[in-house]
């Protein structure tokens, strides 16, 4: 099936480059990956360096974080059923653009808290997930679904890539500029997300909420959905075991390499940049290790290796080659996470379109938590 907007060759095989709107979405979604890398770099650089966070204080900010995706997913893939997606995902990109410029202001003026810092951080996260929601719901109407395999795995590498160069950029800026000022490159990417996004000009057809079916009732008719099909389900419980794991893990990743393995910023933001390289080749590869192994074989083996590459954590000293090793190892285990990702966004989008247009707005609500 073509592309509502940019149809391809009669008898020729689609091409993914082809699609304008496709095009403008990937600017955008790499735009804004690029510039959340440079706040994962320097926000951790800015609490435990600059503002003296105590553990505990690093625990609340990582958790203040990951708590509105987690509260607000399943809301927000119903919302972006409901209204337009492109107008949520701008709304969204200029919530976090306005929280994160707050942070050099207060900085120049001498009044930058670790309190602010969580407060933003609990803004940008409600308004990156009502992003999200609607940026997965909206792909599909954008490519052919013969491409959708494809897609996925452009984007997972052209994401990953984006991310290796925001974590680079974060630590040059950080290092010009000093923390607070590097948080003004993700800013600008936020606005150019907003940009490129209100550019798209795919037609939308929000599907109206019946006056007697509040949001909870479609949120749960989601989740029946998904629990009745074993693919779904499976790939949500897999990746909430999995996200629990890595966010206890992630809680303290920065504080222990920035205090206690005495990494520079600048090196922090370098092993960030291999780990990101490492999803971007296994997005790149997802498509032809599920197609050889099978998708299920391919994600069990990158479950299987992703604790392994926490050993070297339980070792690691401060010195220059533990922290090659920890950036190899980072790199090992974000390809495992990319191809899985990659391969889960592609089977639930497939399992998906099998079933009626009409019963997409639920399963669009519980798809945007699996990820």
């Amino acid at each position: 099936m073509a592309s509502s907007t940019d149809p391809s060759s009669a008898g020729a095989r689609p091409s993914l480059w082809r699609h304008r709107n496709f095009r403008r979405y990937l600017t955008g979604q790499a735009a804004s990956v690029t510039g959340s890398s440079i706040s994962s770099m320097v926000i951790p650089v800015l609490a435990v360096l600059e503002l003296d966070a105590t553990t505990a204080e690093v625990a609340w900010l990582t958790f203040l974080g990951q708590l509105p995706p987690a509260l607000l997913a399943l809301h927000a893939g119903a919302l972006a059923d409901r209204h337009s997606k492109r107008k949520q995902m701008i709304t969204g990109d200029l919530v976090s653009a306005a929280a994160l410029a707050s942070v050099p202001v207060a900085a120049a003026l001498d009044r930058l808290s670790l309190t602010q810092l969580m407060v933003v951080a609990a803004v940008q996260g409600a308004a990156g997930v009502l992003h999200d929601a609607a940026a997965i719901s909206l792909l599909p109407s954008l490519v052919d679904r013969s491409l959708l395999q494809r897609s996925n795995s452009r984007i997972g590498g052209l994401f990953a890539v984006a991310a290796t160069a925001g974590s680079n950029l974060g630590a040059a800026l950080t290092a010009l500029l000093g923390p607070a000022r590097a948080l003004l490159g993700d800013v600008l990417s936020y606005l150019v997300s907003a940009w490129c996004t209100a550019r798209i000009q795919a037609p939308e057809s929000p599907r109206p909420a019946a006056e007697d079916r509040r949001l909870h009732t479609e949120i749960g008719e989601g989740l029946r959905y998904v629990n009745g099909d074993h693919r779904l389900r499976t790939l949500t419980l897999v990746n909430a075991t999995t996200s629990a794991a890595l966010a206890l893990l992630n809680t303290l990743w920065a504080l222990y390499l920035l205090r206690s393995l005495a990494m520079s910023a600048t090196a922090f933001g370098v092993v960030l940049g291999l780990g990101a390289l490492g999803a971007a080749a296994g997005a790149l590869a997802a498509p032809s290790l599920a197609a050889r192994y099978g998708p299920g074989p391919m994600m069990l083996t990158a479950l299987a290796i992703t604790p392994l590459t926490q050993i070297p954590l339980l070792l690691a000293s401060p010195g220059l080659a533990w922290q090659f090793a920890i950036g190899a190892v980072l790199f090992l285990q974000l390809a495992c996470a990319g191809a899985a990702g990659t391969t889960q966004r592609t089977i639930s989008w497939g399992t998906s379109v099998l079933s009626h247009h009409s019963s997409l707005g639920p399963v669009k609500g519980v798809r945007v938590a699996l990820y």
